[in-house]
């Protein structure tokens, strides 16, 4: 599925948070991994939906002025994993890579909107919190 416009792009980038936020939920349920250690990550999950949502709601007069080409969905869809049946190990390994596909959205996406900068910059700033939630990762592991 092809994202074609503003609002169709932040659509699709708060899914990503809401998995991330599912995902976190998760596995700090399933006591597979240390729930004070994602705790923090989930608070950020949230913080970052809020974000979505504001630069979705302060820049909705863009929605209409362009359309984008040559944007899918695809190279960034993940399915949602269960991480009862993971070990630790596991499900910081699926973090990881959930983490990447959203930094790599948004850098992708800042781009197809660099006419619009505040919604870019917004993007660009998703990314670098999620590099930063990267690195708490990549400390878990």
């Amino acid at each position: 599925m092809s994202l074609i416009n503003f609002g169709s792009i932040l659509g699709f980038a708060e899914e990503i948070e809401t998995q991330h936020q599912k995902f976190y939920t998760r596995a700090a349920a399933s006591g597979n991994v240390d729930p004070d250690a994602l705790a923090p990550l989930l608070k950020t999950t949230k913080k970052r939906i809020s974000e979505v949502q504001r630069i979705r709601r302060e820049n909705v007069t863009e929605m209409i002025l362009e359309t984008i080409s040559g944007f899918s969905r695809e190279p960034y869809l993940m399915e949602e994993a269960d991480p009862s049946g993971m070990d630790a190990a596991q499900a910081i390994a699926h973090a990881l890579a959930m983490t990447d596909r959203a930094i790599a959205y948004y850098q992708a996406a800042a781009k197809k909107l660099s006419g619009q900068a505040d919604t870019a910059r917004g993007l660009k700033m998703l990314g670098k919190k999620h590099n930063k939630d990267r690195k708490v990762l990549a400390g878990l592991s």
